[in-house]
C-alpha cells in the first residue's frame, strides 16, 4: 500500500509540474504535451495583452508572440522567434537556456511561419551559433537568405517534412497574411502550428486585395488537407496553435476560447460572405491606414480594408 501511495504521489507531482507555467527571464513556458513547449515573451512584470484602468483607458500593452519548441528523440524544431525583446536584458541568455535545457544536446533546427518582425525578432540569439541550423520557407525568406551563415541554412517549399525522431512535422502553405505563410502539422497528432495564417483572437490581418485573394484560395486547401484521411487528422479534435495566444481574450464570451475546427469552418463562411458583400463588419479603430475594418462571424475575424473588400466583392460577382 505504501508503495502504491508513493507511486501515486509521484504521478501527481509530474502532472502538477506539467500543468504549471514556468518563467525564465522575460519568457513564460508551458507544456502543450510531452515534447511540445509553448514559449511566450511575457512575464509577471510585463503581462501579455492589454490592461485598462477603471475608466477604460489602456495602461499597458504587450503584443507577445508565440514560439513552439518540438523535441523528438533525435532532433528539435523551434518554430518562430517571437518579438525582439528589449525590455529585459536577459532575453538572449534566457531564450537560449530555455531551449538548451529542453533539447538536452540534440541538434536544433529553427524555422518560421512567416517573415514578420514579431516572429523573427530573437534571431540574433541563435544566428551565429554554429550548432544551429535554419530551415527557411522559400517565398518569405529567399530574398533574405544572405543574412544567414553559409552552410547553416536551407530553403524549402511546401511539402517539406521534419523527422525529429518519434515526431514528424509536415508543412503546408496558407498565404494571405503574407505571400509565404507556412503552417506546420504534427503528423497524426491533430495539432497544427499556424503563426498568423489562420488568425488568433484578433483575426487574420490582410493587407491588400492580393492577400485576400490568396487567402480565399488557401483556406479551402487547408480544410482539404485536414479532411484527407491519408493525413490521419480528426477534425473534431483539431488543436490550432497560433502566433498570439493572448488574443484569445478577444473571442466572444459565448464561444470557445480555442481555435478549433468550428473556427476554421466559420472562417470559410466569412470569406464567402465577404465575397458576396454580406459579411458583418465594424470599424477596427486600429492605428493603421489600411486595416480599418473587422469582418466577423462568431470568433472568426478578418481584419482588412472596407473599400478594398467592397471592390473585391464587386469583381467576384
Amino acid at each position: 500500500m505504501k508503495r502504491i501511495i508513493v507511486i501515486c504521489l509521484a504521478i501527481l507531482s509530474v502532472i502538477m509540474t506539467n500543468a504549471q507555467s514556468v518563467e525564465v527571464g522575460p519568457y513564460t513556458v508551458d507544456i502543450v504535451r510531452k515534447g511540445i513547449y509553448h514559449i511566450q515573451d511575457f512575464n509577471k512584470s510585463n503581462p501579455a495583452g492589454e490592461t485598462f484602468d477603471e475608466h477604460g483607458v489602456k495602461t499597458h500593452f504587450n503584443n507577445c508572440s508565440d514560439m513552439y519548441l518540438l523535441v523528438g528523440t533525435n532532433r528539435a524544431l523551434l518554430i518562430d522567434l517571437s518579438n525582439n525583446v528589449k525590455w529585459d536584458n536577459s532575453a538572449v541568455e534566457s531564450l537560449r537556456k530555455i531551449v538548451a535545457d529542453r533539447i538536452n544536446g540534440k541538434t536544433l533546427v529553427i524555422t518560421f511561419t512567416h517573415n514578420h518582425g514579431d516572429h523573427t525578432g530573437m534571431l540574433p540569439a541563435f544566428l551565429y551559433d554554429k550548432s544551429v541550423f535554419f530551415a527557411l520557407p522559400r517565398i518569405d525568406f529567399e530574398t533574405m537568405q544572405n543574412r544567414f551563415p553559409q552552410g547553416q541554412y536551407s530553403i524549402y517549399d511546401e511539402g517539406k517534412s521534419f523527422d525529429l525522431g518519434g515526431m514528424k512535422v509536415n508543412t503546408l502553405l496558407v498565404p494571405g497574411h503574407t505571400h509565404g505563410s507556412m503552417v506546420f502539422f504534427l503528423e497524426r497528432q491533430n495539432i497544427v502550428f499556424t503563426g498568423d495564417a489562420i488568425g488568433s483572437g484578433h483575426g487574420v490581418w490582410i493587407f491588400n486585395a492580393e492577400g485576400f485573394d490568396e487567402y480565399a484560395k488557401a483556406l479551402p486547401r487547408f480544410i482539404k488537407y485536414i479532411q484527407n484521411p491519408a493525413h490521419g487528422i480528426n477534425p473534431a479534435k483539431l488543436m490550432i496553435l497560433g502566433g498570439h495566444y493572448w488574443q484569445k481574450d478577444w473571442f466572444v464570451k459565448s464561444r470557445s476560447k480555442v481555435i478549433d475546427w468550428q473556427y476554421v469552418k466559420d472562417m470559410q463562411t466569412l470569406i464567402n460572405q465577404i465575397g458576396k458583400g454580406t459579411a458583418k463588419s465594424e470599424p477596427s479603430n486600429l492605428d493603421h491606414k489600411t486595416l480599418d475594418t473587422y469582418f466577423r462571424l462568431n470568433n472568426a475575424t478578418i481584419v482588412w480594408n472596407k473599400s478594398q473588400a467592397e471592390e473585391w466583392a464587386k469583381k467576384a460577382k
